[in-house]
């Protein structure tokens, strides 16, 4: 980290590319009949597009022990169309730069604000008498 007089700093950091990328999946759950009977076609479920969804897996995380983590406790009958899974990349700048810097207190914005307000009135007040 450099800083300066002026408060500015400049700050760098390396990553791995990987660190970056995700497999966006797409995850399919089973259509159902007016019975709740899964919908089946040529032996195999039919996918409910109205209950697709999309997940993504970080590119240094297997995706099937992703979905059995993160998927499958919350929909057992759903699976993966791997033949729609994608490659992306994204930076999150939040996530790796991002530094937390505590609110300022309440006292001291209620003095600020005091600050203001004198200064707003003694302005009207002045404003005021000079239209006499």
């Amino acid at each position: 980290m450099y800083g300066d007089k002026s408060g500015i700093y400049c700050e760098s950091k390396i990553f791995e590319t990987v660190e970056f990328g995700y497999n966006k999946i797409v995850v399919e759950r089973p259509l159902r009949d007016e019975n709740g009977e899964i919908v089946l076609k040529k032996g195999k479920a039919v996918a409910d597009v109205s209950l697709r969804d999309t997940e993504n897996v970080p590119l240094v995380q297997d995706i099937d022990r992703y979905f059995e983590r993160e998927v499958l406790p919350y929909a057992e009958d759903a699976w993966i169309d791997k033949k729609k899974t994608k490659v992306g990349y994204e930076i999150p700048m939040t996530r790796y730069f991002y530094e937390y810097q505590a609110p300022e207190k309440v006292e001291d914005i209620v003095a600020r604000i005091h600050v203001l307000e004198a200064d707003i009135s003694a302005s009207l007040e002045k404003l005021f008498t000079e239209e006499k």
